[in-house]
This record gives C-alpha cells, sequence and structure tokens, in this order.
C-alpha cells in the first residue's frame, strides 16, 4: 500500500511538469514532446518498459513492476516532425520494448514470439540532431531491451552486461 501511495505522488508530481523543448534553428517544424515516459520495472523477470499511461504506472503494482522514474518526453499524438514509436511484446521472453523500425515489428511478431501492443509515443527520428538520444541496449540472460538518455546510465548498463543495440529514437 504504501509503494502505492509512494507511485500516486511520482505520477502526481510527473503530470503537473511540462517541459518546453529548447528552441532550435529550426523551430517551426519542431513538434512538442512533453509527455513523461514512464519507466517501469519488474524485478521477477528483470524486464523494462516504458508508457505514457499513467493508468499503467499505477497498475504496475499489481503486476509486479515498480516504478522506476521517467526516462524521457515523448508526444502522445501524431505531429508533423514526429515518427511512431511502436511497442511491442513478448509473453515467452516478457520482454516489451518500443522500436522506430515497422521492418523490425514485423520480423519481431513474425519469426520471434512478439504482439504487436500499437503506437506506444510519437518520437523524433533516430539520429535527427533533434532532441536528445534513446539508446535501446538488450540484455542477452533475458532477452530484456531498456531505453536510456542519460550515458552514465548506458555505462553503468553495458558494465552490467547489456548490450548496446544504437539509438532507437530521439526524445525530449
Amino acid at each position: 500500500m504504501l509503494a502505492r501511495a509512494a507511485v500516486a505522488v511520482l505520477v502526481a508530481v510527473a503530470s503537473a511538469v511540462t517541459i518546453t523543448p529548447v528552441a532550435t534553428a529550426d523551430v517551426a517544424a519542431r513538434a512538442s514532446v512533453y509527455e513523461p515516459f514512464y519507466r517501469l520495472y519488474n524485478p521477477a523477470t528483470g524486464d523494462n518498459y516504458n508508457t505514457t499511461s499513467q493508468a499503467e504506472v499505477m497498475n504496475a503494482p499489481n503486476n509486479g513492476y515498480s516504478y522506476a522514474g521517467i526516462d524521457a518526453f515523448v508526444s502522445t499524438t501524431a505531429q508533423a516532425g514526429l515518427i511512431p514509436f511502436y511497442r511491442i511484446y513478448s509473453p515467452i521472453r516478457r520482454d516489451r520494448f518500443h522500436t522506430a523500425d515497422w521492418n523490425e515489428v514485423v520480423a519481431a511478431t513474425t519469426g520471434q514470439g512478439y504482439v504487436y501492443e500499437g503506437i506506444g509515443a510519437y518520437v523524433y527520428p533516430p539520429n535527427s540532431g533533434t532532441g536528445r538520444p534513446f539508446h535501446r541496449l538488450r540484455y542477452p540472460g533475458n532477452g530484456d531491451h531498456v531505453l536510456m538518455t542519460n550515458p552514465a546510465e548506458v555505462a553503468s548498463a553495458t558494465a552490467s552486461g547489456y548490450q548496446y543495440e544504437g539509438v532507437g529514437a530521439n526524445v525530449g
């Protein structure tokens, strides 16, 4: 019960924060990415995943997940300059992750046992120079994918066995 109350407070605080992207030379083409992209973690399965849904965050403890913070800011609506960030899930591997590559979605859902869950967010294209890089890593032991913007966190994860897969998208 205390954990649920702590998550409620964190979600309330996070939903009250609005981030305005820093102006660039291409202000007119820049989309708004201000929705928190929460990270949830399940210590029993080792699965990390992101969501914009406060309901998923609130229900996380009922599914064995804990709130691990806000990884980035994204959009929940299609906008000029943004691309879909598809969410897929493997019930066998208990791994949920996002990709901006539709071909990866097709390969994972037709040959690797993943299920398509829809568009989880809208993000800047990978390596677009807009926003910050959202690095994707994978742990070979359980197949878990995780996304990170913090270079120190990326270094720590790779030191603990995660394999770096590149920039999955750029985010606010």
